[in-house]
């Protein structure tokens, strides 16, 4: 039984503009939390005047501080947020936003900065907590409700204005608000806290009137939703529904989750579940799945991953946008219950481009390999057509001997795959489709520029030798005692407009992280920084000799987009699996593994979908940098 330690704050009576829902919807969360199987609660509540800066301080640092590997830390906050420009440099949206206790709004009172939230979560996440943090108030996707009216609805909104005498944030004190002390390339990275929030930062959350009493409208939907999906919810389920009945209720209010989608809710948990998800919203039905993750055109078909069911159900994808795609059932008909479920689905009928695999050696060993790459939706083989663009990646698997080797891709030959068996074939199979996978991501450009040329990459030195090659990549080198590189990697957004970005660091092991930047947005004219600000430290991966030649190499790709993306398909663990490569560019386990190439797997279909050119112009874009990593 995993034990739970709750932090519940809701504050209505504050001296100035009062609210009337945030001390109902910490009840609600509380007696939500009680009825959860396997779950033994240790719960403190600050309401209203109880609720001090110190006193959340003290109930974050001492109750929740308490929890022991393998426990939970909730905190949950309903009540006044605000927010401030700040000329802080590792601020990205280009404010800084704060909690807003009771004690705040009197003359000398302060908030709690995001920062501060932020350092405390992930202290006590580093002892091997998991550590969630729920916050219904304005601001709160920047980690942290006023007397206003929504146009639409008769709401108030949860925000008050900065205090002239609040403190402000140092320069470097923002850097820290989700990590601190963290070597971004180093094995083993520092956990984070999970945040569930009600809004954008930039956003202002509303409460109102529901079922005869006051509500926060995220904090109301939440709730619902985690009951009507039961103990099993994970993060990505619930975050779909809620997301779609906020903004469906409240126009312009978008709720904000960053953390693991396919672990479950509350208890941090792995699971077998596939990124990808279907959901019903008020355009029709949508996979969170778009251009900006490689999917081609409309034609692709997903299919629902239901267990004990005998004919999988299948969509097909009608429009392509950025972050999304517009799906259509095919020969069965929705019922009001899988308009309030969110769906695992995994992408079928070359929904991504093809790799093209060409295999020599003995006729059974080619056999095999050829049936496990038939197989495979993300592979094509030399007897089969080509990919529908008449180009593409090629593989090459060669076999003797009862062994294989795969090359052909931008990272290291795999050797040493064994092949007897028609499961070894399947193993080789699914390496050439991580492969593929990989290559994907790296090669992901949308061929609207416009949005690709506001953006850029910046890499710093802080630590060892840096300099620009011939090829146009930057070389960083260890110095001359063996200390490793350290440099500053920077998103810079020029256009007029919040774009939201996220970082991928792409390997010569063939893995892809988002661990760097995982996802924000930055302000027009602003910077988000990698680890924010936290130096970026690249060194060799293990089992690679640090001597003189030695050298490894990182490609630093930033997609940008105007509504965040689904950043779990982003995410492939080094290859071979049972062996790590470089900190963020490895979630690292067999589980992990498992997990892709399920999605990977699908049926196959040979028509011909069309090229990118068959998707509406979306508007995200990409911008990337390589970093060769040497020894002189």
């Amino acid at each position: 039984m995993r034990t739970v330690y709750a932090l519940f704050v809701g504050i209505d009576a504050y001296p100035v503009s009062p609210l009337a829902g945030c001390v109902n919807d910490v009840v609600a969360a509380e007696q939500w939390l009680r009825r959860q199987p396997d779950v033994w609660p240790e719960v403190e509540c600050l309401r209203d005047a109880d609720a001090t800066r110190s006193a959340l301080r003290k109930g974050i640092e001492e109750h929740l501080g308490s929890s022991e590997p393998d426990d939970t830390a909730l905190f949950w906050f309903s009540g006044h947020g605000s927010e401030r420009p700040t000329d802080n440099p590792f601020a990205p949206t280009g404010t800084s936003q704060a909690l807003v206790c009771h004690d705040s709004l009197t003359n000398g009172g302060q908030p709690l900065l995001d920062s501060e939230l932020g350092v405390m979560l992930d202290r006590i996440a580093r002892k091997g907590v998991h550590v969630l943090a729920v916050l219904d108030c304005c601001h709160a996707g920047g980690a942290t409700r006023g007397e206003d009216r929504s146009e639409s609805r008769d709401a108030t909104v949860r925000a008050v204005e900065w205090k002239s005498w609040w403190q402000q944030e140092t320069s470097g004190s923002h850097q820290n608000s989700r990590g601190a002390g963290v070597r971004a390339t180093a094995p083993g990275l520092t956990p984070e806290h999970v945040l569930v929030a009600a809004c954008r930062p930039h956003e202002k959350a509303y409460e109102e009137f529901i079922e005869d009493e006051s509500r926060g409208c995220f904090s109301h939907s939440l709730l619902d939703t985690l009951d009507r999906l039961g103990p099993a919810a994970t993060y990505g389920a619930a975050y779909a529904l809620v997301e779609e009945r906020v903004r469906a209720r409240q126009r312009g209010q978008h709720p904000v989750f960053r953390g693991p989608a396919t672990e479950r809710f509350l208890l941090g948990e792995k699971t077998d579940s596939s990124p990808f998800l279907l959901r019903y919203t008020t355009a029709g039905w949508e996979v969170d799945c778009g251009a900006a993750h490689g999917l081609r055109a409309a034609g692709a078909e997903f299919i629902l991953l239901e267990p004990d069911v005998l004919q999988p159900r299948v969509v097909t994808v009608r429009e392509v946008r950025a972050e999304t795609s517009i799906v259509a059932p095919v020969a069965w008909q929705p019922t009001d219950m899988d308009t309030n479920t969110a769906y695992t689905v995994t992408p079928s009928a070359l929904a991504f481009p093809a790799a093209r695999v060409t295999v020599t050696g003995s006729a059974d060993e080619v056999r095999l390999v050829e049936e496990a790459v038939a197989a495979s939706s993300l592979l094509t083989t030399s007897g089969q057509e080509p990919p529908p663009t008449g180009r593409g990646l090629v593989l090459f698997v060669k076999a003797g001997g009862g062994w294989a080797e795969v090359s052909g891709g931008a990272g290291h030959s795999i050797t040493g795959l064994r092949l007897l068996t028609a499961a070894d074939a399947r193993h080789i199979a699914d390496c050439c489709a991580h492969i593929a996978r990989w290559h994907q991501l790296r090669d992901l450009t949308n061929p609207d520029s416009s949005l690709s040329s506001m953006v850029r990459v910046s890499i710093e030195p802080l630590v060892g030798g840096f300099k620009p090659s011939k090829t146009g990549d930057i070389v960083c080198s260890y110095t001359l005692d063996g200390g490793e590189p350290q440099v500053r990697v920077r998103i810079h957004n020029q256009s007029g407009t919040r774009l939201w970005c996220v970082l991928l660091n792409l390997t010569d092991s063939y893995a892809s992280s988002v661990n760097l930047f995982d996802g924000d947005f930055v302000g027009p004219g602003c910077a988000g920084t990698a680890r924010r600000g936290e130096p970026v430290w690249l060194r060799l991966p293990p089992g690679r000799e640090i001597v003189s030649g030695a050298a490894a190499q990182d490609v630093l790709r930033v997609i940008v987009a105007e509504n965040p993306l689904n950043t779990e398909p982003f995410q492939l663990p080094a290859w071979p699996p049972d062996q790590p490569g470089r900190g963020p560019a490895s979630p690292g386990s067999g589980e992990d593994l498992d997990r892709v190439l399920r999605v990977m797997r699908g049926q196959r279909d040979k028509r011909d979908m069309g090229g990118p050119s068959g998707s509406r112009i979306a508007l995200w874009g990409t911008a990337s940098v390589e970093i060769r990593t040497e020894v002189p």
